[in-house]
Parts: C-alpha cells; structure tokens; sequence
C-alpha cells in the first residue's frame, strides 16, 4: 500500500489521472501528489540519510558536499522531519508512573573552566 510522501499517512484516495500517472489525495494532510513523479530528484532513503547525518552532529555545509544537496533542501527536510516527529510524539501515552523519570544523557561531553584573568596581560613579559 501507498503513503503519503508528505506526512506518511496511509489514508489515501485516487485523485485523477495526471500525465498517464494515478493521483493521490491524503486524507490527513490535504495533499496531492503521484507516486513515481519524474519531479522528485531524492528518493526517500537519500532524505533519511541525510537527517540522520544532521542528527550525528555532520554539519549542513559537509552534508551538501558528500551527498550534493543544496542546504536549503537539507534544512527543509530537517524541519519536516522535526514536525512529522513531533505529532508522533504527542500521540503516545505516557504511564502516570514514567512522569516522575528525569533522564539527563551526556553524550562525548565535557566541559572546560579556567579562571578567568581580571587584568590584562597582553604585550606583558612574564
């Protein structure tokens, strides 16, 4: 069965015909669109490569050199992604027990103090 490529619902209905392709609507979102459009350039697994680079801490500017995506696209997609995660989440229930769990994860972090100088010592020799 099909999804909606936007919100990945799976409420769909034919739309028409358009250029000898069958048309979707979504029923969720209230979009057109056609499976196999000759206009989308990514596939679906090049998008989700891409989020999960940006999620490993690859920044937008290497991730548009690797995989020859321009920015904006990437920043595009990664909104998207952060919306459709979103309404997921505020979907799923939470058991009255679980609210009371706090979770602080540090990953590869650390951090560095150092007094910090109250006079000056530039173009001082020690």
């Amino acid at each position: 069965m099909t999804e909606c490529k936007y919100c990945l619902s799976k409420k769909l209905v034919k739309n028409g015909i358009v250029h000898g392709k069958q048309r979707y609507l979504c029923k969720d979102c209230k979009r057109t669109f056609r499976i196999g459009d000759a206009r989308e350039k990514y596939s679906r697994e090049t998008k989700i490569k891409v989020v999960k680079m940006y999620l490993e801490g690859i920044g937008i500017r290497a991730i548009e050199r690797l995989e020859g995506v321009p920015n904006p696209l990437i920043i595009q997609w990664i909104k998207k992604f952060s919306e459709i995660l979103r309404a997921e989440l505020s979907n799923v229930k939470i058991a009255d027990n679980a609210r009371d769990i706090q979770i602080l994860e540090l990953d590869e972090m650390f951090s560095y103090c150092q007094k910090k100088l109250t006079k000056s010592t530039f173009g001082k020799s020690c």
